[in-house]
């Protein structure tokens, strides 16, 4: 299963991380995997709020429908995702205090059965490239 987890300090405090994290509007601004929201887009990230969204990975477009299953605002943010054939995401983003600013972590989870083999580490090895040029891009916005 591909897990790849990346963090990065940030001058701003939890609940501005926090701000733009939920805001599905900005995220084409710092997720990179993201192409486009498909259908309406939610205004709040609660628990239960679905939305679906297509994504880029590996030059492959796909279309996830992801559920929130955790809201601890400013904290933690969990998504649950259903992909293309049979695949299931699982986003996760972490934001904690640190010194006068944040700490950020994002993580993503892919399984299923098209991701067995040799698939697994070129999707992690591409998850993980994704993750860390979007933690990068969240972060500038914050300074």
């Amino acid at each position: 299963m591909p897990k790849v987890s990346v963090s990065a300090d940030a001058a701003a405090a939890p609940e501005r991380a926090w701000e733009l994290a939920v805001d599905l509007p900005r995220y084409a601004e710092w997720l990179t995997m993201h192409e486009a929201f498909v259908g309406d887009v939610p205004t709040a990230l609660n628990e239960g709020v679905t939305y679906k969204q297509r994504v880029k990975l590996m030059g492959m477009p796909a279309e996830i429908a992801w559920r929130v299953t955790t809201v601890q605002q400013p904290g933690k943010l969990e998504l649950a995702g259903d992909g293309p054939m049979g695949v299931k995401a699982h986003d996760r983003f972490l934001i904690e205090p640190s010194g006068t600013g944040s700490r950020i972590t994002f993580e993503m989870e892919f399984n299923g059965p098209a991701l067995q083999g040799p698939m697994a580490g070129m999707v992690e090895k591409q998850a993980g490239t994704a993750a860390q040029q979007s933690l990068e891009k969240f972060t500038a916005l914050l300074s």
